[in-house]
């Protein structure tokens, strides 16, 4: 039976269709046989994303990963990295064979702190990716929008906001803001910072005395978010009027239910995820190659971001890879040139701090 499963998986016979992108049900081998021979078990990863984002990796690259190796894979959501340091910072062993992080400033922490593996290059092939996009630790996934979004049935396209920075001009664009109930990959102090006046060449390293004295001006408008479902939802709805959320999240909005949304790249941030083996990692092995998988599964990545618009830096893809219509949604181009880079080394030094000091912000009344 195992014989006839690798058969199919080699021919691809059997076909689905995701998005609208068909995939195969048996896609071909992408590893070398002599790493796929080391795999078994199973693979408890630290899944930083959820919602739609985990579901759209389920449905291609992990269902091919999973297909292609017999390797299980299952997803351990955490919405930040809070449970990972306190176990590595105490010692602790941790349960995940990889480990999602949702930010590079957060990957950045980890591996000055020593907590995660050396790649291993006899299984994670980095050839395949653009310079600047993976070290010996980790690779960067999913570059994703941190993008002001605005209900287009609040705003006639005469009147619409333009930019993240109309999000402090409650006089001209009433109603709520919705933003994220944390400073990092949520533009939170970013855009405090630009709508006061600051240059995006200058936004780093953060004022925080200048951005909270800015947030304290629209506090009382703040609708507050802590997963990327909710901010859809919250501006779907109109119960706030704008905000910020993910980008792939609002493409899901609108491409698919036909919500009243719009995103301006204008000032709008974006950064990577990054994928990484913990220190002393369970199966680390598998851990490795699911990596190795993800960024060689070309096909899995197609169809990936046509279910969710967020790309890896894999040199056999670019933004025309995916279609016309991916364009407006992906960090690339034109809606790059506009945006801000979060500036990952300021996070991996600072977020301690940060989060402190905005959790005691957000409890002043």
């Amino acid at each position: 039976m195992k014989q006839i499963f690798k058969q199919l998986q080699t021919v691809g016979i059997s076909s689905l269709f995701c998005c609208g992108v068909a995939h195969s049900a048996f896609a071909a081998p992408v590893l070398p046989d002599a790493v796929r021979s080391q795999l078994s078990g199973t693979v408890v990863w630290h899944d930083a994303s959820g919602g739609a984002t985990t579901r759209s990796r389920d449905e291609t690259v992990i269902k091919d990963f999973t297909e292609e190796t017999g390797v299980k894979a299952k997803a351990d959501f955490n919405s930040d990295m809070t449970k990972f340091f306190a176990t590595m910072d105490n010692g602790g062993k941790v349960p995940w064979s990889l480990v999602e992080f949702p930010t590079k400033g957060d990957f950045l922490k980890a591996r000055d702190a020593g907590y995660l593996e050396k790649l291993d290059p006899s299984i994670v092939d980095t050839s395949k990716l653009r310079p600047g996009s993976y070290d010996e630790y980790g690779v960067d996934v999913l570059r994703y929008g941190i993008v002001f979004t605005y209900n287009t049935k609040k705003f006639t396209a005469e009147n619409a906001p333009t930019s993240i920075r109309d999000l402090y001009d409650t006089k001209r664009y009433p109603g709520k803001r919705c933003l994220f109930k944390y400073p990092q990959f949520g533009a939170v102090i970013e855009s405090a910072l630009l709508a006061d006046g600051v240059s995006p060449e200058k936004l780093y390293p953060l004022n925080l005395d200048q951005a909270f004295k800015k947030l304290d001006s629209i506090k009382s408008d703040i609708v507050w978010w802590s997963n990327g479902d909710d901010a859809v939802r919250l501006l779907s709805s109109g119960e706030c009027s704008m905000g910020v959320a993910w980008s792939g999240r609002v493409y899901g909005a609108v491409v698919k239910d036909k919500t009243p949304l719009a995103i301006k790249w204008q000032d709008s941030l974006y950064a990577e995820a990054v994928y990484a083996v913990p220190k002393n990692a369970p199966n680390a092995k598998a851990g490795q190659a699911m990596i190795a998988h993800y960024i060689t599964d070309i096909e899995g990545q197609k169809a990936l971001v046509q279910s969710i618009p967020y790309t890896t830096d894999i040199k056999a893809l670019d933004e025309n890879s995916y279609g016309p219509a991916l364009i407006p949604w992906i960090v690339a181009g034109e809606n790059q040139k506009v945006a801000i880079h979060e500036d990952a080394e300021y996070y991996s030094k600072n977020i301690t701090e940060l989060v402190d000091r905005f959790n005691r912000w957000i409890s002043l009344k």
